[in-house]
């Protein structure tokens, strides 16, 4: 048996299980020999992988020059991405596991070391007391949340609002409203006839998505202009949204009520790390290339050149942005979530986060998985069986998310 991504799909492959939706509603049986119509049905409906047989792949054949590394290859690059936590703990094993799969099937390598000289990392003039200090200095001027996204945050807490409501908001932003008419009329969601009105869109995506769409395309022309050689920002917006759809996941299977607001804390859980890349870029080199070279935790050695961590900057940027506190709290605590007020909250987004570095969906700048707190594991009383539902989950959803990165 082999798990194969959509796009490595071909005919007369045999599938070795069902096929299903995200809803778990059968789309195609096991045993079925594939045919073009079938691959038409997994794209409309956005599967990502399916399982066929061994045999079947191997009928195929396939370049010598483009050959995918074998599973135990797969197994052997990913494992040092998981030093810092302990593969003998259940949850680690189960995500290891899926993480080889995971990598495996999207072709997903190991980050590569920064491409920049590494004499920055004596230089004693890179060292700053506290970057906090800097940031006060009218030099250095924060960027400001455009005030669609709080317009929309007020729409989806009323609940009699309608998806006309929000299509007026919608259409405010024509960044936003491009990016939504472009998605809603992809293959993706194989619809028949062309969407052209926003309420429509509104309609078929949802209001959450688009809630979210709209974060994700404000953080991406907030912090644009960040030097590709020390973050590309698509990634790191890849990897902040798939650490907030898990967040959300994660708080709906321990019945929590405001996912939203989870889900916003893992979108935005490492926003300090931007202002570190865009201005401090130095400081941002020297640092990466330490804990690359060195085999460090990113935010374990930021406070050697920084003064303080990415969560600290994090705290102060989004109470400049007016952010409830319950928010920065869940950011703030993300790697020490037994410190914070609401414990259960603070160790999802830590586990979201340890959950998208080990699967390799976007980075932040971070090489390897965050170490896990053993009290937030125990504290959020899951079983390791529920993370492939979970990742399942938030693959196929990121797949939108991945129509608009590619522009």
């Amino acid at each position: 048996m082999a798990l194969v991504h959509t796009r490595r799909i071909k005919e007369e492959m045999i599938l070795s299980e069902d096929v299903k939706d995200v809803r778990g509603r059968l789309l195609l049986p096991k045993g079925q020999k594939l045919r073009s119509k079938h691959i038409d049905v997994m794209k409309k409906w956005g599967v990502t992988e399916v399982h066929v047989t061994d045999a079947s792949v191997s009928e195929q054949g396939s370049d010598p020059h483009s050959e995918q590394p074998d599973l135990e290859q797969v197994e052997e690059q990913t494992r040092p991405v998981f030093t810092f936590v302990d593969l003998d703990h259940p949850a680690i094993k189960e995500l290891f596991r899926l993480s080889v799969l995971f990598r495996h099937a999207h072709g997903i390598t190991r980050a590569k070391a920064p491409s920049f000289s590494s004499e920055a990392l004596d230089k004693d003039n890179l060292r700053i007391a506290d970057i906090r200090e800097n940031l006060n200095q009218q030099e250095v001027k924060l960027p400001e949340i455009p005030e669609i996204v709080f317009e929309l945050n007020d729409i989806l807490s009323d609940p009699l609002s309608t998806a006309d409501n929000l299509a007026q908001v919608v259409a405010k932003s024509p960044s936003l409203t491009a990016a939504l008419l472009r998605i809603v009329n992809s293959s993706f969601y194989g619809l028949s006839s062309r969407i052209d009105t926003i309420s429509r869109a509104v309609t078929i995506i949802g209001t959450r998505e688009i809630s979210s769409l709209a974060l994700v395309i404000c953080t991406l022309s907030v912090f644009k202009n960040i030097p590709r050689e020390i973050l590309d920002m698509r990634s790191f917006l890849k990897h902040s949204f798939a650490c907030g759809l898990i967040a959300r996941m994660l708080a709906a299977n321990k019945d929590i009520s405001e996912t939203e607001q989870l889900f916003v804390a893992g979108l935005l859980h490492d926003i300090g790390r931007v202002i570190i890349y865009k201005y401090f870029p130095e400081q941002a080199k020297a640092l990466l290339i330490r804990c690359m070279e060195q085999e460090k935790i990113l935010h374990r050695e930021e406070i050697t050149l920084l003064g303080c961590t990415h969560t600290d900057i994090s705290r102060y940027l989004l109470g400049k942005w007016n952010f409830p506190p319950v928010l920065e709290e869940n950011i703030f605590f993300h790697h020490n979530p037994m410190s914070a007020g609401d414990p259960l909250k603070a160790s999802i987004i830590h586990l979201a986060d340890i959950m998208a570095n080990g699967l390799g969906m976007g980075t932040s700048g971070e090489y390897f998985v965050p170490p896990m707190d053993n009290e937030a594991w125990d504290l959020l009383d899951l079983r390791p069986s529920t993370f492939e539902m979970i990742i399942n989950q938030a693959n196929h959803q990121i797949s939108a998310l991945d129509l608009f990165l590619q522009e």
